[in-house]
Formats: structure tokens, sequence, C-alpha cells
């Protein structure tokens, strides 16, 4: 090996490379510290631990838009039950159309909406007609207009032979 002048009067004169690398670590220890210490300053949630990094009108800003955003979130909510309402009154009431119970009754009716709707509907009817508190032929619509109309023309004639 071919040692320069310099190396060899003074052995304990560190090369280029192990001075960078010297240089690298300090850094690096230097950086992980500073790292640390901002960490600890976080609190969990990710925010700093003392508002002196936030400026007061921003804490109130934030304030409020936290505020602005939950009545969001409640309304939206509030909007969302509503309108899972009204769907599940619109096939309950379509269902009982369909079964025979009349609409009057409907709104009185407490229906499960996790259950089989229809089949509930089919099986309040049976115990309403059970009870004699709808006759058994309930499924008859007597507000169409031409079947009353056709009725009385029939029994008018029965009635004049």
């Amino acid at each position: 090996m071919d040692k320069t002048q310099e190396e060899t009067n003074n052995p304990n004169r560190k090369t280029l490379n192990e001075q960078i690398i010297e240089v690298l670590r300090e850094a690096q220890a230097a950086f992980g510290s500073v790292q640390t210490d901002s960490k600890a300053q976080e609190s969990q949630d990710g925010e700093p631990a003392s508002n002196q990094e936030e400026p007061a009108w921003f804490r109130k800003y934030r304030a409020e838009q936290e505020k602005l955003y939950q009545q969001l979130r409640n309304d939206n909510d509030s909007m969302k039950a509503e309108k899972r309402r009204e769907e599940l009154n619109a096939v309950i009431k379509s269902a009982a159309d369909r079964v025979g119970i009349p609409k009057y009754l409907v709104e009185h009716l407490k229906i499960d909406a996790k259950g089989d709707v229809e089949q509930q509907l089919t099986h309040i009817k049976q115990e309403m007609v059970n009870h004699s508190l709808l006759p058994v032929d309930a499924q008859r619509k007597t507000d169409n207009k031409g079947l009353i109309e056709s009725e009385a023309d029939e029994w008018a004639k029965n009635i004049e032979l």
C-alpha cells in the first residue's frame, strides 16, 4: 500500500471517507433525537401537545368547523332515518293492499321491519278475521265505483222480475 506522506506522519488522522461517515452518523443521531422530541410533543390523536404551535384564530376556526361538521352529521343521520321510515311505510302500505287490510288500520299496526312484512300482515289479517274484526271477503274493494254500479243494476233487475 502506498501511503501518503501525511498519513505516515499522522496516524491519528482520518481519511475522507471516515470523516464523511462520522458526519453522517452525527446527523442521523441529531435527526433521530429531533424526531423523537417532536413525537413526544404530539398526543395520541396526532395533534400537537401544546397549543403554542397553533395561533388562536386557527383554534377558534377549527372549533367552529368541528361544530358545523357535527351538526351536518346529525342532520344527515336524521334525514337517512326519515328516508328509511318512509320506504318502510311504503312497503307496508303496498303489502297491506295486496293482503287486503284496510288503509285506516295499517297506521295502527306495529310491523317488524326486519321480518317478512307481507307474512306479518297476512297473519294479522287472519287473526282479525278469526276474531270477526274483518269480514272474510275483506280483500274485496268496495270503493270501486264500476263494481258498485253493476251490482246495483243486477239487484234492480232482480226486483223488477
